[in-house]
Parts: C-alpha cells; structure tokens; sequence
C-alpha cells in the first residue's frame, strides 16, 4: 500500500546533474541502493490562474530503493521561495508498485 508523506527532508547528493544519495526522514538515515527511475514534472498546479513559466512546476523526481530494501518517490523542486530548491518525500512504495511510473 502507497503512504503519502509529503515532508521536506535533507537530502545529500552526488554528480553533476544532483542524484540523491542518502536522505534523512523520521530521524532516520536512509542510503539510496538504486535509483530505479527519475522524471521531470513541469506541470501546472491545480487551479493555476495563469499557465506560464512562472506558474509552472520545476520538480525532478527520484523512485529510489533503500539499501534496507525500502522503496521512497522523492523530489527536488527547483522553483522555491528560497530560491534555493529543497528535497521532499513524497510517498513510501510497496515492492510490487517500484516499476510503475
């Protein structure tokens, strides 16, 4: 069964173009084994008044599998108002639902 977080959470990460690495949620460190897949969302939020680049979302996402064996859909928004971008969890995966996207 899926388990929406929707929590900010630290994140360290490695390479040129940012892949997380290990990430900390719930007071707990959790190491990345794989990254099974990544893909970008440059949609509009619901009830978006205006549909431009300024309105439009900046988010990478990450399923990744925990050394545990943990599944986690993770994301880096680009477009925050720190300006800075801050990494989320946003849900926790069963087994059977890592190849779906």
């Amino acid at each position: 069964m899926t388990k929406f977080v929707g929590e900010r959470i630290t994140v360290t990460t490695q390479g040129e173009i940012p892949a997380p690495v290990t990430f900390r949620w719930n007071k707990s460190v959790f190491t990345v084994a794989e990254i099974i897949v990544s893909w970008f969302d440059w949609g509009f939020p619901a009830g978006a008044m205006q549909r431009d680049w300024k309105t439009r979302r900046h988010r990478r996402y990450y399923r990744v599998r925990t050394d545990s064996g943990d599944i986690f859909e993770i994301y880096f928004d680009r477009k925050t108002p720190s300006g800075t971008g801050e990494w989320y969890l946003y849900q926790k995966l069963d087994g059977d639902e890592s190849s779906a996207a």
